[in-house]
């Protein structure tokens, strides 16, 4: 069976800029609509013959003529896709009336990035899952989003906002508890100045951060953990507050009788492009107030969400900070995923006429997969 990349997705869509190749086409017969108790569970065979899981929330007003934002939510390091789904609230269209949202399911319950996750190509078969996804249902190629909890928000925000193409594609980026390890051992592990790696092809990059300062999981202030360095949230959201341009200048504002920090950093032309909320008192969670948070956190990361779009945030075609390991062992993999990656396009934001009349050389190495 001949497969679609995501760029053939975009141009087979014509007059459309923002619009896959799947608007116009009906929704498949076995798939639901509506809330928590009808996402759907489905399976994808990779280019490698992979098998993976992943559960899809259709939402009820979603409309194949209408190009639709799609989010990808990542799982927790030893968590399932249901419990991601349970944790985020993502599917609850009170708080999420119009995303698709996708829940991968990580191999042997984790993603990569993690220690233990070696040789992993999670970028890879998230790039070859949102093409199939393209294909198959109306998406706006500028209302990607990618997020996740714990290890998955670290993969989000730290890999793929990270990854040379995967930080062209998604417009934003969420990590909730994030895990977001550095370096290859723990020694002499200084969380608040250990170097940030990244390997994006993008600047500037709008990211989303929330970590209770009781998290004994993943500590506030970082530290040694499983032969890694933990960095502290304060210097994680600088470094990238520093290699987007914007210097290490932050606005703080109290919220929630105290119990919130509200951290943005920016400039005028993009206020509050990196924000980040410290919760008081709150352990490792996606923050609820089932989980004992004085907010639900997905309402207003999609607000965010909704603020930076793609074509919203102007973008440069170099690296912004130093290289990434794990960013290029993501292209190292040599699987044939981790080819896949480069049937995807480089940047959403020109228009298709734009990519046809100037891009075929660049793009000549493009496959069918």
């Amino acid at each position: 069976m001949k497969r679609t990349t995501f760029l053939q997705a975009v141009f087979a869509t014509a007059g459309q800029s923002a619009a896959t190749s799947g608007c116009r086409e009906s929704l498949p017969a076995s798939i639901e609509r509506g809330g928590v108790h009808s996402t759907n569970s489905l399976k994808f065979v990779t280019s490698n013959g992979t098998v993976r899981e992943y559960g899809l929330h259709v939402p009820t007003s979603y409309d194949n003529d209408t190009p639709t934002p799609l989010a990808f939510s990542f799982h927790g390091r030893l968590q399932t896709w249901q419990q991601q789904e349970d944790t985020s609230g993502m599917s609850n269209e009170t708080m999420n009336p119009n995303y698709l949202v996708v829940y991968p399911q990580g191999i042997n319950e984790q993603w990569q990035g993690d220690p233990d996750a070696i040789g992993y190509d999670d970028v890879g078969f998230t790039l070859e899952l949102l093409a199939n996804l393209s294909s198959t249902y109306c998406l706006d190629t500028n209302k990607i989003y990618a997020a996740g909890k714990s290890n998955g928000g670290a993969f989000a925000v730290n890999t793929l906002a990270c990854h040379p193409k995967a930080s062209t594609i998604f417009a934003a980026y969420g990590g909730m508890s994030g895990a977001y390890y550095q370096g290859d051992s723990e020694d002499d592990c200084h969380a608040e100045t250990v170097p940030i790696a990244c390997n994006s092809s993008r600047s500037p990059i709008p990211i989303f951060t929330t970590h209770g300062d009781s998290d004994d999981t993943i500590p506030y202030y970082g530290g040694p953990r499983r032969d890694r360095c933990l960095p502290s949230l304060p210097h994680y959201m600088t470094a990238w507050s520093e290699s987007n341009g914007f210097g290490a200048s932050n606005t703080s504002t109290s919220l929630y009788h105290k119990d919130v920090v509200r951290y943005d950093y920016g400039n005028s032309t993009y206020p509050s492009i990196h924000t980040h909320y410290r919760i008081h008192d709150l352990g490792h969670y996606w923050p609820s107030l089932d989980s004992g948070s004085p907010f639900d956190a997905t309402p207003i990361l999609l607000e965010f969400w909704n603020k930076w779009t793609l074509d919203a945030v102007s973008t440069t075609s170099s690296a912004t900070s130093t290289s990434s390991s794990s960013a290029s062992s993501a292209l190292s993999t040599s699987s044939a995923s981790a080819s896949t990656s480069k049937s995807i396009a480089s940047d959403w934001k020109v228009s298709q006429q734009q990519w046809f009349l100037g891009g075929l050389g660049f793009f000549s190495w493009l496959f069918l997969i």
